[in-house]
């Protein structure tokens, strides 16, 4: 496969389906960012795992704001990514009272490409939820999964066989109604992911 421009990678990711999954394949072996992350991550308290972790969650969360609209243009997919993930590190370094050993300006961590409310929770939240999401089943996992990484209803029916948009919809709208009642259903649940 030809390597596509940003605009064509974005339409490509936009439309969805196998369009998305060869864009974001083209994204994912970008070994460019992938180094300068991966560099920037091993003199900042990480290693090669959390470098390819960091890399992945700022690909989740590019695809995301594509899908969502919240991506603009203005600058190259690259900075964008390299932004995302080196504002991801800090955040997981903030959490652990470690500071990057890099000089940088405010202006850089919240720049129009990353947004602060799309920050990932943090790891032990994560386990967490895992936790409560394992008691749902497995369809429900499957289901609120694939819309946490923003598939379409029509992509989410289509991948897990289960009819069409509207009952992929109400699908994950019963699912999402068994997490909160069990979030609910003990406070210890409520007080672990506040």
């Amino acid at each position: 496969m030809d390597k596509l421009d940003d605009a064509e990678l974005v339409k490509m990711i936009k439309a969805g389906g196998s369009s998305r999954e060869k864009a974001l394949h083209q994204i994912y072996i970008n070994t460019s960012v992938k180094g300068k992350l991966t560099s920037l991550i091993s003199n900042n308290s990480g290693n090669t795992q959390d470098a390819e972790d960091i890399y992945q969650e700022a690909i989740i969360v590019l695809d995301r704001n594509i899908r969502d609209g919240h991506y603009r243009l203005d600058g190259s997919l690259n900075s964008y990514l390299y932004s995302t993930g080196k504002f991801l590190w800090m955040n997981h370094l903030r959490k652990k009272r470690l500071t990057l050993k890099e000089n940088f300006m405010d202006s850089d961590l919240i720049s129009t490409s990353v947004q602060p409310d799309k920050i990932l929770m943090s790891d032990e939240k994560k386990k967490y939820l895992q936790t409560l999401l394992s008691k749902l089943g497995q369809r429900c996992q499957n289901i609120l999964e694939l819309w946490q990484l923003s598939y379409s209803m029509d992509e989410i029916a289509q991948k897990l066989n289960i009819g069409d948009a509207s009952i992929a919809r109400k699908a994950k709208y019963d699912c999402q109604q068994q997490l909160i009642k069990l979030i609910l259903s003990d406070p210890t649940n409520k007080q672990e992911l506040e």
